[in-house]
Parts: structure tokens; sequence; C-alpha cells
């Protein structure tokens, strides 16, 4: 513990009252230090661990602190953080590149759990050589719906690195204001169809085309972290003509086999998208992959299975009303599926379902806990204020 004594000095002469400032607090009326926050915080979402794991944990420290003060801290550091939240997504919406990807989380539901959805578009200009530190803002949607990512990227008119999902394709049409997102297909994800193939089939065509996407892999890591002009210089002298020859190869495999042939349909996958795949062969900034956005959503998808998010379509000005679908804000609850383990959730999510979100609590709900007043034996002179370490 912190002791913070403040004394208070009077004046015999003009009989005024002068006190030092008390400390300042990340949360106003808290006794919670920043120290504490973010190692609450951090064991969260850097580690996956539930509020009631951590309040356990305390708990065999010898310090007390409910899951509901908790869950109450971590949503006061999200209205404390959401000018930083705004500040990382205009950030990255300035980017040149975007890479942009989603995943599913459970979401409590009225007396069920739903899948929605989490998405995430990360900027990050090291591979070629950009001097802007790397960030990722992220966003949730109830369902796939190509509204989300036209919404999300209304004011982005660059490049955008994502897989072939079509809830895309709206953004890159020509007459898109305020300009047309440039599409750059993800290498990464055509040869993984054809590398289970030759994984698990051992089909040749399927270990010839994993063979030769890795020669173009390996000439990006030799260019990697190098400045556009010269990732572009390097891709038309060695990349361009080995593009060229996979596709001519695959254009005439594709010819021998039937459509329902599992390396016919991963050819498709390639020559229906075939302007989208070799726009990296015309800009230095493109990657051939989309591994950033996949990375970003690693961490979401570690803690999947430990929690699920309360409803924030709930939301009502950016705070979760009180109804059984979801939680009350500051608040937890828990529900619990047939056959599977409790799967716990909690408010507060103090941001509507439109804008970027930041934390959520997961634990049982338990009584508020009780502040404690601290009275000093010399009396009322004295203010003693308390933070933990």
């Amino acid at each position: 513990m912190i002791q913070t004594v403040r004394e208070k000095f009077s004046c015999r002469s003009c009989e005024r009252i002068t006190q030092p400032p008390a400390p300042f607090y990340p949360i106003a009326r808290g006794r919670a230090g920043a120290g504490l926050l973010a190692m609450v915080l951090y064991g969260k979402y850097g580690d996956h661990l539930p509020l009631n794991r951590q309040s356990e944990g305390f708990a065999r420290e010898g310090i007390d602190l409910d899951v509901s003060t908790l869950a109450d801290w971590v949503g006061a550091c999200t209205a404390a953080l959401s000018p930083l939240v705004e500040l990382i997504r205009h950030h990255v919406l300035a980017a040149e590149r975007l890479h942009g990807d989603d995943t599913t989380v459970p979401v409590l539901a009225k007396g069920k759990t739903v899948t929605g959805r989490l998405w995430t578009y990360v900027r990050d200009d090291r591979p070629f050589g950009g001097p802007d530190p790397p960030a990722a803002v992220y966003f949730y949607s109830r369902n796939r719906s190509g509204e989300h990512p036209r919404r999300h990227l209304a004011s982005y008119g660059r490049i955008l690195q994502a897989d072939a999902y079509a809830g895309f394709n709206d953004l890159y049409e020509p007459c898109r204001w305020p300009a047309p997102i440039t599409e750059a297909a993800c290498w990464s994800h055509a040869r993984r169809k054809f590398f289970v193939l030759a994984d698990v089939a051992k089909a040749p065509l399927a270990l010839e085309a994993v063979r030769r996407i890795d020669v173009l892999f390996a000439i990006e890591r030799e260019i990697n972290s190098t400045k556009a002009t010269q990732r572009l210089a390097v891709r038309q002298q060695r990349s361009r003509l080995l593009v060229a020859d996979f596709e001519a190869w695959m254009r005439s495999e594709r010819a021998r086999l039937s459509r329902h042939n599992e390396i016919a349909k991963a050819m498709d996958y390639m020559l229906k998208r075939w302007v989208a795949f070799t726009h990296v062969l015309d800009d230095g900034r493109i990657c051939f992959s989309n591994n950033a956005a996949e990375h970003a959503l690693r961490g979401v998808a570690v803690g999947r299975k430990i929690g699920c998010l309360p409803d924030p379509t709930a939301a009502a000005s950016g705070l979760l009303r009180s109804t059984p679908s979801s939680p009350p804000p500051n608040s937890t609850t828990s529900t619990r599926r047939p056959g599977s383990k409790t799967c716990s959730a909690a408010s507060p999510i103090t941001r509507s379902a439109n804008s970027p979100i930041f934390s959520h609590g997961i634990g049982r709900r338990l009584p508020m806990q009780q502040q404690p007043e601290l009275h000093h034996p010399h009396g009322p002179r004295r203010m003693i204020t308390v933070k933990p370490l």
C-alpha cells in the first residue's frame, strides 16, 4: 500500500486553509493506480485470463478484489482510452495499403450463444521500408454482411489486401466514392488450398503448385523491408516471368481436370482473380500475403473459447441497456450451454456497435465491494488516500 498524507494547514493571520492536491488516478474517485489497471487489462487481453481467474489470483495473494470491481475498472479504462482508440483508427486508415480480415466470436444472446464477427484492418509499412509504426483497429458486427466493410472503409480509397470475400466487391467498383479501392489478393491464402491437397492427398499437381509459389516467397524474403521502388524492380526482373509461367502451367493443367476436382477448384480460385493476384507485380507496396491481418486476429482466436462477448448491438448512446439479452452497464453475467463449459461474459462496452470496440469484461456477477473509510488517529486535519501497488 502507498499511503498519501495530505496535511491541511491554516493561517492564523488570513484564516485561509491550504492542502496539497490529491494524487492523480486514471479512474475518477477510484483507488486503483495506473500500474494495477494496466496489469488487469494485459492479463485479460494479453494473457487471456478472465476476470474471475484474476480475482482468484489476487485472493491467493491476500488481496480482495471482486469480479464486479474488476469489470468496473475495465469499463472505466475503456472510456478513458477511447480517445486513443480514435487516434489509432485515424492512423490506420491513413495508410497507403491496408490488410483486412475477420473472424468469428461467440456472442451472448437471449437464452443462447450466437456467432458474431470481429473485423480488423492493419497498417504495416515495414515490408516496404515505411517509417510509420504498425497498428491495427478492430470492429464488431452481428453478421458478415458486406455493409460492414463498406461502413468501416467509407473514407478509404487506396489498397486493400484481403481474401476473396464477396462483401469487399463493392469497394473495388470503379464508380465508388471517394475512390475505388485496389484489390490485392493473398498468395498465402491460395497456397494454403494447394498445400492441404499436397499434404493430405499427396497430389503431384498440388505439390508442384506449392513448389512454384514457394520460389516466389523466397524472392520476397530477400527484398523484405527494402524500399518500394527496389521491391518493384526485383519483382519485374525475377518474379514476373515466374508468375507468367505459373499462370500458363495452371491453365494448361486446368483444361485436363474436371470442374469437380479439388485441385481444379484451387486453380479456379486464383485464375478467376488473376488480376488481383498480379497487382503485386506492379506496386512495391503490396505484399504477397495477408498474414499481417491474420496475425492480428490470432489473439482473438486464442481467447475465443474462454468467454463470450456481450451483445454490443443493444447499445444506446454508447452504453449497454439493462435488457435480459445483454447485461447492464458495469456488470457481469454468465450462461451455460448444454454439454459445454460455462461461457461467461460481462459488460461494459462503452462504444456503439458501429465504432471500434476496445474491451469487455468476463466473469460472474458478485456484490460490489464496499470501500472502507479510512480515519487518521490525529483527527480530520490529515486525509489519507490509499493506492494499491
